[in-house]
């Protein structure tokens, strides 16, 4: 079992080998599918699913480039379906004025149009693939979702955590802040060895 980090922007993708084939998490901004695409061919990699960790325009982004790419099954939680069908965009709930300010000025950029594309799989809690779990982690949004790799006890998480230099902290922004912490505890509950984040470094120290 092995997970890659696909850097893309300002935001991350990741790859999991997990021996018997490969799941991409997350398809990044807008215009994001090709780059992907040519991180997969480079390692050869033909891909058994797409899975989004949540509904937010910089994760699934660059949905709709992908499907030219593979024939991989797309896997959403139920609550974020419509937003990958339709492409809609999913605002996010800003809880500072420097994050207001700044998403008020990149509007063009953060919530760029793009084309929604049809889920394949709606994603329950529980095994995907042998050795690949599906944890529910919501708050960041109401669809968000981690998954978790029991061999190498490790956990991609999304952006229910945000990463620093110093350790792992809650994301600026969140919709449900009750059960934001909840997810963080399930997933502290599980006792890590390592911590995939979308936003920020990776790491294995909590700060939450």
């Amino acid at each position: 079992m092995k997970v890659y980090e696909i850097p893309l922007r300002f935001v991350k993708s990741f790859l999991i080998d997990y021996d018997k084939g490969y799941i991409l998490v997350d398809a990044g901004t807008p215009g994001s599918g090709k780059r992907i695409a040519e991180f997969l061919n480079s390692k050869g990699v033909k891909l058994d699913y797409v899975v989004f960790t949540h509904t937010h325009p910089d994760h699934i982004g660059g949905a709709y480039e992908l499907r030219n790419y593979t024939k991989a099954k797309f896997a959403i939680d139920a609550n974020g379906v419509d937003y990958l069908r339709e492409g809609k965009i999913r605002e996010p709930v800003l809880h500072s004025a420097f994050l207001k300010v700044a998403f008020a000025l990149g509007r063009p950029f953060f919530f760029k149009k793009f084309h929604g594309v049809k889920e394949d799989l709606i994603l329950k809690e529980g095994e995907l693939v042998e050795g690949v779990e599906v944890l529910r982690t919501p708050g960041h949004t109401n669809d968000s979702i981690s998954l978790y790799l029991p061999s190498i006890n490790s956990v991609i998480v999304g952006d229910t955590l945000q990463g620093t230099n110093k350790g792992l902290k809650y994301p600026s922004i969140y919709e449900n802040l009750e059960e934001l912490i909840k997810s963080v505890e399930k997933i502290k509950c599980l006792k890590p060895s390592f911590v995939y984040v979308s936003h920020g470094k990776s790491g294995s120290t909590f700060l939450v």
